[in-house]
């Protein structure tokens, strides 16, 4: 499978060469009263370019897999579950239509609720049904958006979307929030990390979580968002990365470190969608694939020859039995830092570059330089104790397959080179701005107050508050605790729905009863909701206050 995804990623590379033009091809499958269901594909640059590094970033995790899933009695059921979320996630970059795009959305949703709770237990029965409960907000999202693409007659990428239209595209920017983690359906990102490492690395870097932003992509190519809706990415996009920056900071799980970073690199893309560059967003979408990928692989290494050791505080001097795996993962922890000459140096810069010569609201140019901040800050930590400290765990295993190093040298070239090397290929995604010096100076002090509160400050604390992403992760839990008693009532509405009698004043006393619950939630801390509603009177109060 791994040669078979290799040579895939070639033929697409050939065909984004010769390629000069949009090319859409479409079959019809049936059409009823006016309306054409068919089945179409495209083939352009974004949809080429994405489907390069799919398929370059699954056959060096299929490689990585071969080695860290062999004891696995079931590898044969993993492989092919995992084949299926590629073929998924393909399906959904080269579909044409909207009708044919839900097949690769709900096919990522199926596939990764299946390797989310491979490992047969609590926590990952757990952290499958909170993925599952959030992915499926969106996909019912999309398919009530379906019945406005049937009133319109088509459901085709080529479309020209109307003024009209704009509950539409609000239904569709929704769903895709959910499919990419936004604020507030961020709580599953980190609970993903339940899957094996290989999954982890393809559902962080370029399939599960990209999906979202590939739609909001498409949409933008077709139509100009209103400022209302700009603005609210931009916001939620800001929140996302100050969020997934904060939580980094008080965990000290490897792997929930990792996945925290994804969070605050997707609310950084959403946040550029916002500012109106898709492209730029796009650009740094790719950059932050491959170094992504490379960095779970790194960290799948260190789990692997350490018997399986997550906690930073018993990990230590990996460099003296790792040397090459520490420094692979240097490289990849400098890539997500934005360190200058490297992949994701040229995106992320130019995104910051951007945003201080945007019109945009005050909180959200605060957010994410303070999200910018502690991505250099936990990524210096993460550096401090895994490569710089005392060695702390004596039993460490020092084999190194040419399965794990062959993947992870590819990843590592393509991190390094990618930023420069596509601006080069394509000029699509080449942008300039001219920025005085001060602003110059004070995105480079972001990287070098990160690098210095990293190395000073000493931090093993764990916050309830941020761990949970302002309690996101148990609302979903317990949601059936809220949802079960509604649904077993509800069987009986029809004897007192139509007119006022005992079984409606009891469903009334019940539902203020499990509201005044959920307000109250939890007993010993702020509530969830208070903090929510705090953050859009804020945003409602300051939507009008601009730099």
């Amino acid at each position: 499978m791994t040669f078979l995804l290799f040579s895939v990623s070639v033929m697409f590379s050939f065909l984004l060469f010769s390629l000069n033009e949009k090319i859409i091809i479409e079959f019809l499958l049936t059409s009823i009263n006016s309306c054409e269901f068919s089945f179409s594909v495209i083939l352009d640059k974004v949809s080429l370019m994405f489907g390069v590094v799919v398929t370059l970033i699954s056959s060096c995790v299929f490689m990585f897999a071969c080695k860290y899933m062999q004891e696995d009695p079931n590898f044969f059921r993993f492989k092919w579950i995992l084949m299926s979320f590629v073929v998924s996630m393909n399906f959904l970059v080269f579909s044409g239509s909207y009708f044919f795009m839900l097949l690769g959305w709900d096919g990522l949703g199926v596939t990764s609720f299946a390797l989310i709770i491979y490992y047969s237990s609590k926590d990952s029965l757990t952290a499958g049904f909170q993925t599952l409960l959030l992915n499926r907000l969106g996909d019912v999202l999309i398919v009530t958006s379906f019945y406005m693409f049937v009133l319109f007659g088509q459901f085709s990428f080529s479309f020209s979307f109307q003024d009209k239209m704009m509950s539409l595209i609000f239904l569709l920017m929704i769903a895709s929030f959910t499919k990419s983690a936004q604020f507030p359906f961020s709580s599953w990102l980190p609970a993903a990390m339940a899957a094996p490492t290989p999954v982890s690395a393809l559902v962080h870097s370029s399939t599960l979580v990209t999906a979202g932003i590939y739609l909001i992509l498409r949409l933008m190519m077709m139509v100009e968002f209103n400022a209302s809706m700009l603005n609210m990415m931009m916001f939620l996009g800001s929140i996302t990365c100050f969020l997934g920056g904060a939580a980094a900071l008080y965990e000290n799980d490897l792997k929930k470190i990792v996945a925290l970073s994804t969070l605050s690199q997707l609310g950084l893309m959403v946040f550029t969608l916002g500012m109106g560059f898709p492209n730029l967003a796009l650009f740094h979408l790719f950059t932050h694939a491959m170094f992504k990928a490379l960095l779970f692989l790194a960290a799948g290494t260190i789990l692997m020859n350490s018997f399986g050791t997550q906690d930073l505080r018993i990990l230590g001097s990996v460099s003296m039995s790792l040397p090459v795996c520490t420094v692979i993962f240097n490289i990849s922890s400098m890539c997500l830092a934005g360190a200058p000459f490297l992949s994701a140096f040229y995106s992320k810069h130019m995104i910051l570059e951007k945003m201080f010569f945007m019109n945009m609201n005050f909180f959200s140019v605060f957010f994410i330089s303070l999200g910018t901040i502690c991505t250099v800050f936990y990524s210096t930590r993460l550096l401090k104790n895994l490569c710089w400290s005392k060695p702390n765990l004596i039993l460490m295993n020092k084999e190194n397959s040419v399965y794990v190093i062959f993947p992870m040298f590819v990843l590592s070239i393509s991190s390094i080179i990618s930023g420069k090397l596509i601006v080069n290929i394509n000029n699509w995604f080449l942008e300039a701005q001219l920025i005085m010096n001060s602003y110059s100076l004070m995105i480079n002090l972001f990287i070098f107050i990160g690098v210095v509160f990293g190395v000073i400050i000493v931090n093993n604390s764990s916050s309830f508050f941020l761990s949970t992403l302002f309690f996101l992760t148990p609302l979903y839990n317990n949601s059936t605790l809220i949802l079960n008693p509604i649904i077993y009532k509800m069987k009986n509405l029809d004897y007192g729905w139509l007119e006022q009698g005992p079984m409606v004043d009891y469903m009334l006393k019940m539902m203020s009863g499990k509201f005044l619950f959920m307000t109250n939630w939890p007993k010993n801390n702020s509530s969830m909701y208070m903090y929510f509603i705090v953050i859009m009177i804020v945003f409602l109060m300051f939507n009008g206050f601009y730099l």
